[in-house]
């Protein structure tokens, strides 16, 4: 017996036939002429191997083999439909998921209200936000474990289809009771020497960038403090400690905060954010909806001298294919 010539069609007529106990009821519920309902189920009789009916001219009765069977054609037909509608709901962004890797700062500034018009346009999508690293947005990324991710690229990486979003320049961040307030904007990067120095990790992008520029000084490269994130970062800045390097996105919360931003230069230094998804794969309608969301946050982003959007609709449709 082989199960590889039955059809969906004759599926429907034999449980229309078996719920009936009628071949002309069955075809009027199907909408089907009683011979092309014959027809199918004379088939599936066929590729079974076996008798589902018993007929006669007063009644149509399952055999033992269409009892037996009955329950599981039916079970097919409903997973079949629960299995499309689900299928109809994804597509029409009605329900699904997105999970998207990215910087912090990103998160923060940009992903957070396009998050909240997700919410608002598209309630049955769930999102997963994940703050990461560069390393930990590729690695995410590649391993098929976030949709799509926005990052600082060190170098090209092969696997994944990558598109610049902004670049925004390195500025001081700090008190506005600190010495480097009375400083001219922007600021030459030797102004700092003096001053004390509040760093994010190497693992970060954002420090990672300053310690690979050839042409910042070693001091520069040394802080006095280390800490693991940006929420660990404001509190110390905010007390005092000293200043930190950051790129102007990233800077953007601690200045809504309280603090104060001048642009460093001699040398400028700038910060590309990318964002990147694993090569040739085609977005989920629930991560194509967060892209979209995320590209219309892009736009709205506060424009002045310090960031530069590249991103927009074009480049939006592009990357994603």
């Amino acid at each position: 017996m082989s199960s590889a010539n039955i059809t969906l069609k004759q599926l429907r007529a034999f449980t229309a036939v078996a719920r009936e106990g009628s071949f002309t009821r069955a075809s009027e519920k199907l909408h089907v002429t009683q011979s092309t309902l014959t027809t199918s189920i004379k088939i599936l009789e066929s590729e079974i191997g076996v008798r589902l009916f018993d007929r006669s001219t007063r009644a149509v009765l399952l055999t033992a083999q269409g009892t037996q069977f009955l329950p599981a054609a039916e079970r097919m037909l409903r997973d079949l439909t629960e299995s499309l509608e689900e299928l109809r709901l994804t597509v029409t962004r009605q329900r699904g998921s997105a999970v998207v890797a990215a910087a912090a700062s990103f998160i923060n500034y940009v992903m957070s209200p396009a998050v909240m018009e997700m919410a608002s346009r598209y309630p049955g999508i769930s999102v997963r936000m994940r703050e990461e690293t560069t390393e930990g947005v590729c690695r995410l990324v590649l391993g098929g474990d976030a949709d799509f991710g926005v990052t600082t690229l060190f170098q090209t990486v092969p696997e994944l289809d990558s598109t610049l979003i902004l670049t925004d320049d390195y500025g001081a961040v700090y008190h506005s009771g600190h010495a480097l307030a009375q400083e001219d904007s922007p600021m030459p990067w030797s102004r700092l020497a003096s001053h004390t120095m509040v760093a994010l990790h190497p693992s970060n992008g954002i420090r990672a960038l300053v310690d690979l520029h050839p042409r910042i000084a070693t001091r520069y490269k040394k802080p006095a403090y280390e800490v693991g994130s940006m929420s660990t970062l404001l509190p110390l800045l905010q007390r005092g400690l000293g200043y930190a390097a950051l790129p102007a996105l990233a800077a953007a919360p601690l200045v809504t905060a309280g603090l104060k931003f001048k642009p460093l230069r001699q040398p400028v230094l700038r910060r590309n954010l990318y964002i990147v998804k694993k090569r040739g794969r085609a977005l989920s309608p629930s991560a194509y909806a967060m892209l979209e969301a995320m590209t219309r946050a892009v736009q709205r982003i506060d424009v002045h001298a310090q960031v530069d959007v590249a991103f927009n609709e074009a480049r939006m449709r592009e990357f994603a294919g």
